[in-house]
């Protein structure tokens, strides 16, 4: 090994060991940094038109663009935290008392009433394990959900001062991006290894799927969330405000999307033998619920993805699983760079035979 090399391989070690360490000292903040960077990304078009009337003064406008984000996204997601915590422990209290009144049995019998539910019955059901199946199901699920609410009651009661801290260090971070975004872009691209036909290429695909998720993803579920709720509500549905969130969390995953929870409602109302309910729900969901689904996501995301729907449901669930919510936006990046990462290997180190 010669001195250069040698050289080169100690500093390449020295790197990554930096790079390591400097990836602990910032673990504490990775929420508040990604959830910064994904809120000043989002709102970073409206910062660039705010400029122009401020004569380009850049602080001033990263400044009032925070504030306004502050207003507009702070009071909602508070608002939405404490009913929905209040809104889970109801609907465990709902689903426990409905299970012991023996509601479950009567939706059963109503079921098994219908002339091909009993002509099925007779070949395949056995009912009695099917409803100590479903019981034991709708206890677990209503106690999973009734924990997740008092779990947020006493997180934010417990750790009232950490919450404050985090939201204020988000919003820091996000003027901090909305004011050296285009710096911190330059200098990550500037140190990518890369032929630059490549980077650019690259890069570009990281920009356009997160630009697709962000604002296309993200307003798509918000409008199918809001009129999950507003239905919901007009319905007489159990906790609308606690179901339009689900709404919003299903309508990020593709193939299902928001369907996955309105449909089963519509199910419940015709066993309920409430059809008129259930046949309102069944055309607002398919005409308005999921139908945002086919109007908006073409619109704002189109296919600037350039991913398979059905790689994307797997990628998002796994991201869920890995990441948490953060799994919503990393999973369809890190796609997108595999596909990217794969086209550049096929056109550099396969190449075509003619």
């Amino acid at each position: 090994m010669t001195r250069e090399q040698l050289i080169s391989l100690f500093f390449i070690a020295l790197l990554l060991f930096v790079v390591v360490e400097v990836i602990q000292i910032f673990s504490p903040f990775f929420t508040a940094i990604f959830w910064g960077a994904i809120i000043a990304f989002a709102f970073y078009p409206l910062y660039q038109n705010l400029k122009r009337p401020l004569k380009k003064r850049e602080t001033l406008a990263a400044a009032l663009m925070t504030i306004l984000i502050f207003l507009v996204v702070v009071p909602p997601v508070v608002f939405l935290l404490i009913n929905l915590a209040g809104q889970a422990i109801e609907l465990y209290n709902l689903v426990s008392s409905y299970v012991r009144e023996g509601g479950l049995e009567r939706l059963i019998e109503q079921v098994r009433s219908f002339a091909w539910i009993q002509s099925i019955e007779a070949k395949l059901f056995q009912w009695e394990p099917v409803k100590l199946q479903m019981t034991e199901w709708l206890l677990n699920l209503a106690r999973t959900v009734g924990n997740f609410g008092a779990g947020q009651i006493g997180d934010l009661t417990k750790n009232f001062f950490f919450i404050v801290l985090n939201v204020f260090l988000t919003y820091v971070l996000v003027f901090v991006f909305l004011l050296d975004g285009e710096k911190i872009y330059s200098f990550f691209y500037g140190l990518a290894p890369l032929e630059t036909k490549n980077k650019k290429y690259i890069f570009g695909q990281i920009n356009e799927t997160f630009s697709a998720v962000i604002r296309g993803q993200l307003l798509t579920s918000l409008a199918q969330a809001m009129i999950a709720g507003i239905v919901f509500w007009a319905l007489g549905l159990p906790v609308p405000i606690f179901f339009a969130a689900v709404t919003f969390l299903a309508g990020m995953i593709p193939v299902v999307g928001a369907s996955f929870i309105w449909f089963p409602f519509v199910i419940y109302l015709i066993a309920l033998g409430q059809y008129e309910k259930a046949m309102v729900l069944f055309v607002l969901g398919v005409l308005g619920i999921s139908l945002i689904d086919n109007i908006l996501k073409p619109a704002l995301i189109g296919e600037k993805t350039k991913l398979p729907y059905f790689l994307l449901f797997f990628g998002v669930m796994g991201g869920i699983k890995i990441f948490g919510l953060m799994g919503i936006f990393l999973a369809p990046a890190v796609l997108s760079l595999f596909f990217a990462l794969v086209k550049i290997f096929q056109e550099k180190y396969l190449p075509s035979e003619n």
